[in-house]
């Protein structure tokens, strides 16, 4: 995971497993970057994300609890776009989803 600043505030970089093995690791990386208070908003890009479980799916709902009207979940990688179809919480976060051409088939099976 990578952190850029932007003009409005953050853009966190996720890239590899968002896995029970690695979730402790990526909560703590990413709530020591954003500061508690701060009204910076917080960008989330997703496509690098190779594969989440329940735990990644925490760490976003974590990040939302946290972040509220701030945070912004972008680019979600098919293996996002699956774990938010089967949980059926994609409307919690309020972000849209863009499925592109060609991953709609990667829902349905």
């Amino acid at each position: 995971m990578h952190i850029e600043k932007t003009a409005a505030g953050c853009r966190l970089h996720i890239e590899g497993e968002m896995t029970v093995s690695s979730a402790a690791a990526i909560r703590d990386e990413i709530l020591a970057a954003l500061p508690a208070g701060s009204k910076d908003e917080v960008e989330v890009d997703l496509s690098g994300v190779s594969e989440i479980d329940t735990a990644g799916l925490q760490i976003m709902l974590q990040l939302k609890r946290r972040c509220s009207a701030r945070l912004r979940l972008v680019n979600h990688s098919p293996a996002v776009l699956q774990i938010l179809d089967l949980s059926r919480l994609g409307a919690q976060f309020g972000d849209p989803v863009v499925i592109r051409s060609g991953e709609q088939s990667l829902l349905q099976s």
